[in-house]
C-alpha cells in the first residue's frame, strides 16, 4: 500500500482547525484587497493632482487613513493567526510523536539515538510549524494576489497586461527548477543536524569523562566535523536560493522595466492616463513580486516537508500498543512464574543467540539468584522477564498465561525493578518515589522512603522530598539515587520483584545502606536477583548459574557446592579474590 505524502498528511493536521483557517483565508483576501486598492488611490489622487481638483483632497485624505488602518489591522490578525495556527499545529505532532516514542518496542531505543529523536521533537517539529502558518498561506496569497492584480491591470489597459503576464509561467519554472534542488539538501541538512544533536547530547551528558581523560581536543574536532558539514550544507542551500532569487529577480526587473516603457510610451501617444500609468506601475509589483517570492517559498516547503517526513518516520515505526495503556496498577499476587525452553536473540542470525533452552520455576515467596560471569546472559534474561523483548523460542507465563493472553500491560504489572543504574527522571523527589504508585498518599510515600532507608537524607535536604534532584538525579549520589528507585520499588508493592545487581556500582557504605534496603525490600516478595557477590546469596531457595546464554546449573547454594560443578568454581575464585583484598587492605593501612 502506497504511503500517503508528508504534505497531505500535514493537511490532515491542519484540517482540524478549519475555523482557524478560514480566518486566515479572510484576512488574506481583505489583505489583498487593501493592495490593489492601494493602486486606485495612487491613481486617484495622481489624477486630481495633474487637473487641479484641490476640492477632492479631504475625501482622498480620509480614503488613505481608512486604508491605513484597515491595512494595519489586517497585518495584525494575520500574523496573529498564523502563528497560533503554526503553533496548534506543531503541537498536536508533538503530542503524537510523543505517544508513539511511548509506545516503541525497546528494540527501537537500542537502535535509534536519543538524539536523532530529540531533533525530531524540536528543528524537524519547528520547520513544520513554519509550513502550517507562514509558507502555506504565503503559497496561497501571493498567486491569488498576481491573479488579482492581471485582472486589474486588463481593466486598465489589456495589451500591457497580457505583455506583464509572461512572468508567471517563467516564475513557476524557476520554482520547479531550484524546488528539488532545495527539498533533497533539506532533507541531507535535516539528517545532519540530527547527528550533531546526537553528539552534542553525549558530550553534554559525559562531563567527567572528558576532563578526567582528557578528551577536549578530540571531542572539539570530532563535533567540528559534524559543525561543518552543516554549514556546507547550508552554504550550498544559500548558493541555490541565492541562485533562483537572483534569477527571478532578474525576470521580474525586466519585465518591470519593459511594463513602464511601453506604459510611458502609451501616455506619450494619449491612449493611457497619468494616474492609470502609476496605477499600472503599482499593480505591476502586485504582479511581479508574488511570483519572485514564490521560489524561495517553496523550497522553504520543501524543506519543511523533508523535517515531517523525519516525524511521519517515527510514527509510522511499529508499536507494543495500539493505543497509549492505562497507568499500571501492579498486580497483588500470583502463584507460579515458569520460564520454558526460552532462546533468544539480538539479531536474526541464530549462530550467536543470547539465550538457550532456558528453562526454570519461580513460586510464590521464593528468592531466586541468577549468577554467572560477565556476558552469560543474566541482563537479557531479565528484559525478556519484563516483556521488553519477548522469547525467539519457548514461552514465559504466569500462573499458565503468557504475554500474548495477558497483554503487555498487565504482564508487566507482575513486576517492580531495582536496576544496577537507577533510572531518575527530572523533578523532585516525591515525584520520583511516586512513580511506584501514582495514587499514593503522603503517609505511604514516607513509608516507602524510611523503609528504604532513605528518609534521613530526604529530610536533611533544604526542601525535603519537594527537592528538585536535576537531570537524571545529579544532585544526590549514587547510593542516594539508588534508595530513592528502591522507595519506588516498595511503593509499587508488585508480587515480582527484580534486582539487577542493584549495589554494584555503589562504595561500601551505600552498599550495607542500600543492601538493608534491598533486604526489607525482599521481605515477602517474590525476588530475583541478578549478583555479583555470591556471599549475598547463600540463603536463596534457587539459584541459577548462567553461561554464554545457557543454564547451566540450578539449586540451592549447598547443592551446587557440593556438585563441584561452574558454582563451586566461581564462588571459592572470587572467595579468593575477597580475602586477598582484605590482606592487600591490611598491609596499606
Amino acid at each position: 500500500m502506497k504511503k500517503e505524502s508528508p504534505f497531505f498528511r500535514l493537511l490532515k493536521y491542519m484540517g482540524k482547525y478549519k475555523m482557524l483557517y478560514a480566518g486566515l483565508i479572510t484576512t488574506m483576501l481583505v489583505g489583498i484587497a487593501l493592495e490593489l486598492s492601494v493602486a486606485w488611490f495612487l491613481s486617484l489622487i495622481t489624477n486630481a493632482a495633474v487637473k487641479f481638483e484641490v476640492e477632492r483632497w479631504p475625501m482622498l485624505i480620509l480614503m488613505g487613513a481608512v486604508i491605513l488602518v484597515g491595512s494595519s489591522l489586517t497585518s495584525f490578525f494575520d500574523t496573529y493567526l498564523k502563528q497560533k495556527a503554526s503553533l496548534k499545529v506543531r503541537n498536536d505532532i508533538r503530542l503524537d510523536t510523543m505517544d508513539h516514542v511511548l509506545r516503541f518496542p525497546q528494540t527501537y531505543y537500542d537502535q535509534t539515538h536519543t538524539g536523532d529523536l530529540l531533533a525530531r521533537f524540536t528543528s524537524d517539529n519547528q520547520a513544520v510549524g513554519e509550513a502550517a502558518g507562514n509558507i502555506i498561506m504565503g503559497l496561497l496569497k501571493n498567486p491569488l494576489l498576481a491573479l488579482c492584480a492581471f485582472i486589474y491591470l486588463l481593466n486598465i489597459h489589456w495589451p500591457l497586461a497580457l505583455i506583464t503576464i509572461c512572468v508567471g509561467p517563467l516564475m513557476i519554472l524557476v520554482g520547479k527548477l531550484f524546488g528539488e534542488s532545495m527539498r533533497k539538501k533539506g532533507t541531507r541538512l535535516q539528517e545532519a543536524m540530527s547527528k550533531g544533536t546526537s553528539f552534542l547530547q553525549d558530550v553534554l551528558g559525559a562531563s567527567v569523562l572528558y576532563k578526567i581523560f582528557g578528551l577536549e581536543k578530540k571531542i572539539s574536532k570530532q563535533y567540528r566535523q559534524y559543525s561543518t558539514e552543516i554549514a556546507a550544507i547550508e552554504r550550498s542551500q544559500g548558493m541555490t536560493q541565492g541562485a533562483a532569487a537572483a534569477v527571478s529577480g532578474g525576470i521580474a526587473i525586466i519585465t518591470i522595466m519593459i511594463a513602464i516603457l511601453l506604459a510611458g510610451f502609451f501616455v506619450a501617444k494619449g491612449s493611457l492616463e497619468v494616474g492609470a500609468m502609476l496605477a499600472f506601475i503599482q499593480l505591476m509589483n502586485y504582479l511581479v513580486n508574488p511570483f519572485s517570492v514564490l521560489p524561495s517559498l517553496w523550497s522553504s516547503m520543501q524543506q519543511a516537508l523533508a523535517g515531517a517526513e523525519r516525524i511521519f518516520q517515527v510514527i509510522d515505526t511499529p508499536k507494543e500498543y495500539a493505543e497509549l495503556p492505562s497507568e499500571g496498577r501492579a498486580k497483588t499476587s500470583f502463584s507460579e512464574l515458569a520460564m520454558s525452553s526460552v532462546g533468544f536473540s539480538y539479531t536474526d542470525s541464530a549462530d550467536a543467540p543470547a539465550l538457550h533452552d532456558v528453562g526454570f520455576h519461580v513460586y510464590a515467596g521464593q528468592t531466586v539468584a541468577i549468577v554467572g560471569a560477565s556476558g552469560g546472559g543474566k541482563s537479557t534474561l531479565f528484559k525478556l522477564l519484563l516483556g521488553l523483548y519477548l522469547p525467539t523460542t519457548g514461552s514465559i507465563k504466569i500462573d499458565g498465561k503468557d504475554v500474548n493472553t495477558l497483554g503487555l500491560r498487565e504482564y508487566r504489572d507482575y513486576f517492580s525493578l531495582v536496576p544496577q543504574e537507577s533510572v531518575l527522571l527530572s523533578g523532585t523527589i516525591r515525584d520520583n518515589i511516586l512513580d511506584g504508585n501514582r495514587s499514593a498518599g503522603e503517609e505511604e510515600i514516607v513509608a516507602a522512603a524510611k523503609q528504604a532507608n532513605a528518609y534521613d537524607f530526604i529530610m536533611k535536604l533544604p526542601q525535603g522530598f519537594d527537592t528538585e534532584i536535576g537531570e537524571r538525579g545529579s544532585r544526590l549520589s549514587g547510593g542516594q539515587k539508588q534508595r530513592i528507585a528502591i522507595a519506588r520499588a516498595i511503593l509499587r508493592d508488585a508480587p515480582i520483584l527484580l534486582l539487577d545487581e542493584a549495589t554494584a556500582a555503589l562504595d561500601n557504605e551505600s552498599e550495607r545502606i542500600v543492601q538493608d534496603a534491598l533486604t526489607k525490600l525482599m521481605v515477602g516478595r517474590t525476588t530475583l536477583v541478578i549478583a555479583h557477590r555470591l556471599s549475598t546469596v547463600q540463603n536463596a531457595d534457587l539459584i541459577l548459574v548462567m553461561e554464554n546464554g545457557e543454564l547451566v546449573e540450578k539449586g540451592t547454594h549447598h547443592a551446587l557446592l557440593s556438585a563441584g560443578g561452574r558454582y563451586h568454581a566461581l564462588y571459592h575464585a572470587q572467595l579468593q579474590q575477597e580475602e586477598q583484598a582484605d590482606m592487600e587492605c591490611q598491609t596499606f593501612n
